[in-house]
């Protein structure tokens, strides 16, 4: 089984319009179609208002699909908290060969969301806010046609950029201070963070009910393997100090690879490995290949000023599964 994650850089404009798409179409069809996926998992998906149609659509999506067999695949598409379907911009798509159980878009479902009050807002705020994520986890559950459904999510977690701050920037979108960014900066960190604890207290669910549960998270981390966020999610036993929990760990699949390889985006000259792949034991020990697909991939700062590039600035990333 082949199991893929491609974040596609904001697909798809407000208004469908198939010529204005067609350079981005000949451009992405190829990379999924190398995949070769049984499921793919994409983010940055955006959905078009259609006339006469109250939810969102998946138009340009559907173009892109056409005539691959991604067309005829079960999908699961991430909701607004409103449930009154997706939102205009980076919703979460999973496509899968195998039937998909059950789906579902994970907001602040097992955490309690932070409280938070900067000190920079203009005007300032009389009491703490309420952290909410600007994106959720997609949830689904497929079956792969094992014993045990594969619990796979879908990820696009917050960028560690620093977020708004109410009277933060001048008209120029430039900072009016250290102080305001720092805020803005810690704001995004508190989001990320936030996101990969809802998500791991999913997990743990899983794992409270079978402890040897397939489960893999795939997509857009915007972490590195360093960071405290992919940290939290693996809960390796160095971190928990408790070795009987060692069969809750999540395994980085990614991490296999060696640097040159594994880097998923280039920022500035330098690649960065972002997008990754977890899974628990009982996925790991079925894993046969990883393998990121970087070659002749953009810097996206250098690129992205020339205003003309029609692919995505993201590796997209493969695992394969004996079962």
């Amino acid at each position: 089984m082949k199991l893929a994650t491609f974040n596609m850089e904001s697909f798809g404009n407000d208004r469908h319009d198939p010529a204005e798409l067609k350079p981005r179409l000949d451009a992405l069809r190829p990379k999924i179609l190398e995949l070769d996926a049984d499921i793919l998992c994409l983010q940055e998906v955006n959905a078009q208002k259609q006339k006469g149609m109250v939810a969102r659509q998946f138009q340009a999506l559907d173009l892109l699909l056409e005539g691959t067999p991604y067309e005829t695949f079960n999908r699961a598409t991430s909701e607004r908290p409103s449930a009154k379907g997706p939102g205009d911009r980076h919703n979460l798509v999973v496509l899968s060969r195998h039937p998909i159980r059950q789906s579902e878009s994970l907001y602040q479902a097992h955490a309690h969301p932070p409280q938070w009050q900067p000190g920079t807002a203009l005007p300032p705020y009389d009491r703490p806010q309420t952290i909410e994520f600007d994106r959720p986890v997609l949830r689904t559950e497929i079956d792969i046609g094992t014993d045990r459904p594969l619990h796979l999510f879908c990820v696009h977690l917050r960028a560690p950029v620093a977020a708004m701050i109410r009277g933060g920037k001048r008209k120029d979108r430039s900072w009016r201070s250290i102080s305001a960014w720092a805020e803005g900066y810690q704001l995004s960190v508190l989001k990320q963070t936030a996101q990969a604890l809802e998500l791991r207290l999913a997990v743990e669910d899983l794992f409270d009910a079978d402890d040897a549960a397939q489960v893999v998270l795939a997509g857009d981390f915007n972490a590195t393997s360093e960071t405290g966020t992919i940290r939290l999610l693996r809960a390796d036993p160095d971190d928990t100090g408790s070795p009987d929990l060692e069969s809750r760990r999540l395994y980085q699949l990614d991490a296999a690879l060696p640097p040159e390889k594994r880097k998923t985006v280039i920022h500035r000259g330098k690649g960065q490995a972002l997008d990754h792949i977890l899974a628990s034991a009982a996925m790991t020990s079925r894993a046969t290949d990883v393998r990121v697909f970087n070659y002749g991939l953009p810097d996206e700062v250098f690129d992205s000023e020339n205003g003309d590039y029609a692919g995505s600035f993201h590796a997209a990333m493969r695992a394969e599964f004996e079962f």
